[in-house]
């Protein structure tokens, strides 16, 4: 019995192994690889599609383009496009959709059908997309099918074009270097240690520039997935696609892979100068910095940006109708807004000086500003200008033994409210200023606030003045509204109205009507030599007027 069930225990195990690998082939079967074809040609190129275009338009014919993909959605710096390119020119693709880039990657052949699709631009930028609320817009998905095609597996792009920052000069409407790959080498950026793209604003301009100070803007998405990374130090190549809004050049970086060798060694800015008045910086050095302590920056007036219509554009020849801002640069013959620094004009002299309304006769002349090193017009620019030197004369401010430059705060002085709820307080805006106003929109509140500083020793100085800088709006007499004091018994705390001051009159100020501000005329304290002093401004409004009442700066110099 033993034998038998042994018999038949090998007898079950033989059967089962047949029939196991009966059903098991030697390899198993892969796959199929689904390879897009289509079955057309085009039969017109990017190039003759833009030469077409004079405006927006739905295309009737049957034209077919085709490109190489050279841009999509993966990082998150484009969205919702792409860039395809053929060998005579590059454009791009609105499409409502996310996530183009599973099936159109970088190196991925598409045919266009274009009959049905809209062609327009988006401040001179020409795309392929549909109507949408009188304007370009982005393709629905539904019509994706009906004409976008992919043609074969992806494969390599497009090698990007070399190019030079100083080649780019002001693009034209069908400028063919518009949305092109594209790579600038021996460039380093302005922000150097930043974030490409902080989270507080959508999209950031950087400033890419080269080793004669040549620049460029990239612009970044805060939504691109290397918005956070740190923008490096040193020179290296910078490769994207060529964009444009208006008369400006932009860069788009694809990923930053795109940001390469790169040395890491913090450049020294090119140009000349050290910021002082005796050496001032050049445009090209002006260029490479930020400050936001003032400096002097020389340059030839080439020019203004219009602000009166619908876009900012630059004007180089007159006639000019924008008095609140310069172009100048290295260059008296320069033409190009890239290669300019813009120049805020404050209300007041400086701007009575400068400006190329009344004065056109500026235009080619070489001048010196001093003010803040930073962002103007979404390029290098110098603003809060609190000096200038034009023709062997000009405004140039005192440097003095007490300074307070109110730089988003009270800095070391302090405010004291009689009257109302509103008080003093530091701004950031303008550089960075003190502000009281007792306007609550609606409402016009009664006010006496006093902004007072700290005690300050006039032992062992003699011929004594104060400058201080200041704009006020809205107000109806600033002389009664906005008064100055200097007090020598204030104990240093508690009502103001409890020691004695002495009012400080008949200096040149701001009219009372205009946010620009302005810088006093310095103002005599020699009656107060070598005492100690406090110095008070204070603000009054009532039911009727309430201006708001700026200061930026409060300085004391003496002769000895």
């Amino acid at each position: 019995m033993k034998n038998i069930r042994n018999i038949l225990a090998l007898l079950l195990i033989t059967l089962s192994t047949g029939f196991i690998t009966s059903c098991v082939k030697g390899e198993f079967d892969e796959p199929p690889i689904n390879i897009p074809t289509v079955d057309f040609d085009a039969n017109m190129t990017i190039a003759d599609l833009k030469a077409s275009y004079t405006g927006l338009a739905e295309i009737t014919e049957d034209h077919i383009i085709q490109g190489i993909v050279t841009a999509n959605d993966e990082s998150g710096n484009l969205y919702k496009k792409m860039t395809i390119q053929d060998a005579t020119g590059a454009i791009e693709l609105a499409i409502d959709q996310t996530n183009l880039a599973t099936e159109y990657k970088v190196g991925q052949k598409v045919l266009v059908k274009l009959k049905g699709l809209y062609i327009g631009d988006y401040n001179k930028l020409i795309q392929i997309g549909y109507i949408y609320q009188g304007g370009i817009g982005r393709m629905p998905a539904t019509l994706i099918e009906g004409h976008l095609y992919r043609d074969s597996l992806p494969g390599r792009a497009p090698q990007p074009e070399v190019m030079a920052i100083s080649e780019l000069g002001t693009p034209t409407d069908m400028d063919l270097r518009v949305s092109r790959l594209v790579t600038f080498e021996d460039v380093t950026f302005a922000e150097i240690g930043e974030v490409y793209a902080p989270q507080t604003a959508d999209a950031t301009n950087r400033t890419l520039m080269d080793q004669s100070g040549k620049t460029l803007i990239v612009r970044t998405s805060k939504y691109s997935n290397f918005s956070n990374d740190t923008i490096p130090a040193g020179y290296g190549n910078v490769t994207g696609i060529l964009t444009v809004f208006g008369t400006t050049w932009q860069l788009t970086i694809r990923d930053i892979n795109d940001v390469k060798d790169f040395s890491g060694i913090v450049p020294p800015p090119p140009g000349n100068g050290d910021g002082t008045f005796e050496d001032p910086y050049d445009v090209t050095s002006a260029m490479a910095l930020t400050s936001s302590t003032p400096v002097w920056v020389k340059g030839y007036i080439v020019g203004v940006v219009e602000t009166g219509g619908t876009e900012f554009v630059p004007n180089f020849v007159g006639p000019f109708a924008t008095n609140s801002n310069l172009l100048i640069a290295l260059n008296p013959e320069e033409t190009n807004q890239l290669n300019c620094l813009t120049v805020q004009l404050p209300v007041g002299p400086i701007r009575d000086a400068l400006n190329l309304v009344t004065t056109p006769g500026n235009l080619g002349k070489e001048a010196m500003v001093l003010g803040t090193l930073e962002a103007y017009f979404s390029q290098p620019g110098v603003k809060n200008l609190s000096g200038y030197w034009l023709d062997g004369n000009g405004i140039i401010p005192a440097s003095g033994f007490f300074t307070e430059e109110f730089n988003g705060s009270l800095g070391t002085f302090t405010q004291y409210s009689v009257a109302g709820e509103q008080v003093w307080e530091g701004q950031t805006y303008d550089g960075g200023c003190v502000t009281m106003t007792g306007f609550v929109n609606p409402n016009r509140i009664p006010n006496e606030d006093w902004l007072i500083s700290p005690s300050i020793s006039l032992a062992g100085k003699t011929g004594v003045k104060m400058i201080f800088r200041e704009a006020m709006n809205y107000a109806g007499n600033i002389n009664e509204e906005a008064k100055v004091f200097v007090s020598v018994n204030y104990s240093g705390s508690g009502d103001p109205n409890e020691a004695d001051w002495t009012e400080l009159t008949g200096f040149t100020r701001s009219p009372g009507n205009s946010w620009g501000f302005v810088d006093t005329e310095a103002i005599d304290l020699s009656d107060f030599d070598g005492q100690n002093i406090t110095v008070a401004f204070r603000y009054t409004s009532t039911t009727e007027v309430a201006g708001t009442w700026e200061i930026s700066r409060m300085l004391l110099t003496n002769s000895k």
